[in-house]
């Protein structure tokens, strides 16, 4: 049974679900996985048998989930109502159970699977296709990484994909489940059409009030007004406090002694490096290199039989390898380096160009470093302005005299729906940045007249407001809408009326008529679509609407139906049936079949995370995990 399980984790199923299910180490990253029994600081957000998921390991896949999908800068009560965190524990958590089960089974990789699989990972390979150490290390670096914690997280994975490629093994969907969807989704259908703007429909006659009343009372909930609010608030943001904030001189020639690097273009150098198994073979090579014209180097290496591995081009700062760093960046022309000793064992590197580096005087980044520093000091000062604010405010001043208190003006808003629209339903401009401040305006516990806590915004900015007004959601009465209600009324007497004569054209084109006659005294336009799915796309990006499309698929040859799509309607006529066998190629029956499998594979690890959480005790500590907002 062991050898079967063990044969099956070459299984591509194995490894899609395994893909699916499971965090990649590279897209979660966690410092090693030698403490995984122990946090560092002994707390722990989760125990999955006997196994700890440690607050350290828990708050860096947090955070590698943030990053992957660009949301660093969440507020933290969002990502708590969204129940973030805790969907990252129970990846955590899943992944744990299928290591547990598969220790269980005495599943396991030996040092030469972990060095095979290490070594053939695209992620670590140079344009050769070959294992690039270099590559390698960046990435350990970037993930925060260790080489031995490397290596556990591939070997846990490696069993992993063993356990899971056993229950999956031998998961084929039924041929005739497979035969059904291929010639379903397979058939191709191919129809002439014409397009009718509804525009091109005459306007209907001018409605009498009784039309619009009775128009009007049927449907008033399309005539709501959202409430609004006015209101008078106080924003203290870094890009306020910093306009207050003096930059010394000596402060700005610091930064910019600092930053010079950054402010300016580093010199880059293009390097290439050859790898040896002694001294002596290096710094043979290096003498040999060395009496070698640089333009001639490629040649002279390939005569000696040497592998030249292209690193590509670098600054100093963006090598990894501090002894490659140190030999390429000592040379002051392109040419061949000494033999030198670093992280993958003797080498002689190679510069093949330098592109100079370039360094901007003070001056001309006088500004950008002034508004710079200034911007860095207002974000530490935020917080203590909002106390400022708050207790200016506690001692009896208005929030106006308590924002110029702390010399920042209030502004008001006349009325502000609670999506940032005016009363005319356009979007104001000049609103604090982010969700959270015109959430707390329109919070249920303010009403007239109040004024709430100091808040925060998404970007580190603070807010305190006063409702001055609302404006309750309300139906407006007849009167003071009718122009509205009027335009309402003919656009839809005109859709009417154009669905009218789409419905009058599909009659007529299923009853065997001349389409470019039927077109011509209509002024619409006649197309032909072929081969089109189900879906209503055709090879080459022409398409029909869906609905239409649909509907054809149910009907016979030269029957006719018609649709919606945009400010038109699309009439019909089917032309021909293509049966899947003639329709699409064969890698689309086997596309059907995998994604099949897939699916049931699916099932049969999602049953097995079920069965093993009846089996291995699971507990959370929703306290733990609850620092991870803060």
């Amino acid at each position: 049974m062991l050898q079967k399980m063990r044969a099956s984790t070459g299984s591509w199923i194995a490894k899609a679900i395994l893909g699916l299910l499971v965090l990649s180490f590279l897209g979660w990253g966690v410092s090693s996985y030698e403490g995984l029994g122990n946090s560092a600081n002994g707390d722990t957000v989760a125990k999955v048998g006997d196994r700890d998921i440690s607050f350290q390991e828990f708050y860096i896949a947090y955070q590698r989930f943030l990053q992957t999908q660009r949301l660093d800068s969440i507020d933290s009560d969002v990502a708590r109502q969204l129940n973030l965190a805790n969907n990252v524990l129970q990846n955590m958590t899943l992944r744990t159970l299928y290591e547990a089960e598969a220790d269980r089974k005495d599943l396991t990789a030996s040092d030469d699977m972990v060095r095979t699989e290490i070594q053939t990972r695209p992620t670590f390979q140079g344009s050769d296709g070959k294992f690039d150490r270099l590559r390698f290390e960046t990435a350990l670096q970037q993930n925060g990484l260790t080489e031995p914690g490397m290596v556990e997280l591939v070997r846990h994975e490696i069993a992993r994909s063993q356990l899971l490629g056993a229950v999956t093994a031998g998961s084929a969907a039924p041929e005739a489940l497979v035969d059904r969807i291929y010639h379903f989704f397979g058939e191709r259908r191919s129809a002439e059409y014409l397009t009718l703007p509804i525009a091109s429909v005459d306007a209907p006659s001018e409605p009498d009030d009784t039309a619009l009343q009775a128009f009007y009372d049927e449907r008033k909930e399309d005539f709501r007004r959202p409430e609004l609010r006015g209101m008078t608030y106080v924003l203290i943001s870094p890009e306020a406090i910093a306009g207050t904030i003096d930059v010394s001189e000596d402060d700005i020639q610091a930064s910019y002694e600092a930053r010079l690097g950054e402010l300016g273009q580093p010199e880059q150098r293009d390097i290439s490096q050859i790898l040896f198994n002694s001294e002596e073979d290096a710094k043979a090579a290096s003498e040999t290199l060395a009496a070698v014209p640089v333009e001639e180097l490629k040649d002279k290496i390939a005569e000696m039989g040497l592998q030249l591995i292209e690193l590509g081009q670098f600054s100093r700062q963006g090598i990894p390898n501090d002894a490659l760093a140190e030999a390429t960046f000592s040379l002051e022309a392109p040419g061949v380096t000494s033999a030198f000793e670093g992280a993958f064992g003797w080498s002689v590197a190679i510069v093949n160009t330098i592109q100079e580096g370039s360094e901007p005087t003070l001056d001309e980044v006088r500004d950008q470093i002034t508004r710079d520093l200034a911007l860095d000091r207002a974000y530490d000062e935020v917080f203590d302005y909002g106390k400022k604010l708050e207790d200016a405010f506690a001692q009896g001043m208005t929030l106006e005299e308590a924002g110029a208190s702390i010399g920042i003006e209030a502004k008001k808003i006349d009325a502000v729906d609670a999506q940032g629209r005016g009363p005319d339903g356009t979007p104001l401009a000049d609103l604090p940045a982010g969700l959270t401040f015109l959430q707390k305006a329109f919070a249920d516990d303010l009403k007239a007249g109040d004024v709430g806590f100091l808040e925060t915004t998404e970007s580190n900015a603070m807010f305190m407001l006063r409702v001055d007004n609302i404006t309750p959601a309300a139906i407006p009465d007849f009167a003071s809408v009718r122009d509205e209600v009027k335009a309402a009324w003919m656009k839809d007497a005109r859709y009417q009326a154009a669905e009218l004569r789409a419905q009058t054209l599909a009659a007529q084109l299923g009853e065997a008529g001349d389409v470019a006659m039927i077109a011509a005294s209509n002024n619409a336009e006649v197309n032909t679509i072929e081969n089109f799915a189900r879906n209503g796309q055709a090879a080459g990006g022409a398409r029909i609407p869906d609905a239409l499309a649909s509907e054809l698929f149910g009907l016979d040859t030269g029957k006719a139906a018609y649709g919606v799509q945009d400010d038109a309607f699309v009439i019909a006529r089917l032309t021909k049936i293509t049966p899947a066998e003639a329709a699409v190629d064969g890698d689309f029956r086997k596309n059907i079949s995998d994604a099949l499998a897939v699916g049931m594979s699916n099932d049969l690890v999602e049953q097995l995370g079920v069965a093993l959480q009846k089996e291995i005790e699971t507990t959370t500590y929703p306290e733990v995990i609850d620092r991870v907002y803060r």
